[in-house]
């Protein structure tokens, strides 16, 4: 399989230059040499192959072998995730990257461990992530990382989608029957799917959440940590909803 790298502008053909830290870890790390082949992607739905022409210490140029446009997706998918503690929001991200997500908010979540100590820093800190998880998963769209969300308020942005999914350890309908409901009444265009923290939502939060619309599912046993829950639920939906 290609090595994958992310260029920010990719043409339809010719050649190209590449330089910054791109290169360095192309060089440096992977080890590319002329006339390998790799695969780069803008991370806004191209993907192109090309063949390695020349390097230096700190650049390479590539020629242009094949193109690939990917659309956006039919159905946005969207997961709400409450701050996970240390080391576990990189494993985050991660996870739900490579699961398809299209779009993460942060939650600061009544129970949250996790915090933005400095909000710029952290979302900074997510933006990466999820660009490095996009190489690793051979993604063509870069997800997106929105503001953070605050507690109970958080439940002000279910107005922009079609559905939404309270997920919920113990009290809540069966997925499969929802997702089969939720469609035969209306076009689903976007979806959000709520992971609250480790200590669970409040009971604040969940009456927020379902007077706003939002569906109780329950996600049963065995009980997912918060890192690993939303990739869980997003492979559950989107094999509910045909993707997979």
């Amino acid at each position: 399989m290609l090595p994958v790298f992310i260029v920010d502008e990719l043409p339809d053909k010719g050649e190209l230059f590449v330089s910054g830290d791109e290169a360095h870890h192309a060089i440096n790390v992977t080890r590319i040499k002329v006339n390998e082949i790799i695969a780069l992607t803008d991370g806004k739905g191209r993907k192109v192959s090309v063949e390695v022409t020349s390097i230096t210490k700190k650049s390479f140029s590539a020629k242009v072998l094949t193109v690939q446009d990917f659309p956006a997706s039919k159905i946005w998918l969207t997961v709400m995730q409450a701050l996970t503690k240390g080391d576990r929001a990189r494993e985050t991200i991660e996870l739900l990257t490579e699961a398809g997500v299209d779009e993460i908010i942060p939650w600061s979540a009544n129970r949250s461990i996790g915090q933005f100590k400095d909000e710029q820093d952290s979302l900074d800190k997510w933006r990466s992530w999820a660009r490095e998880s996009t190489k690793q998963s051979r993604r063509a769209w870069f997800p997106k990382i929105s503001t953070l969300q605050s507690g109970v308020s958080a439940s002000e942005v279910l107005m922009d989608f079609d559905l939404t999914l309270l997920f919920h350890e113990s009290d809540g309908g069966k997925l499969s029957d929802l997702l089969t409901k939720a469609q035969s009444e209306k076009n689903l265009n976007k979806v959000l799917l709520i992971i609250g923290p480790e200590g669970g939502i409040s009971d604040e939060e969940a009456a927020a959440f379902l007077e706003r619309g939002a569906l109780s599912v329950a996600m049963g046993l065995p009980i997912f940590r918060s890192a690993h829950a939303g990739a869980a639920a997003l492979a559950a939906v989107q094999t509910g909803l045909g993707i997979w």
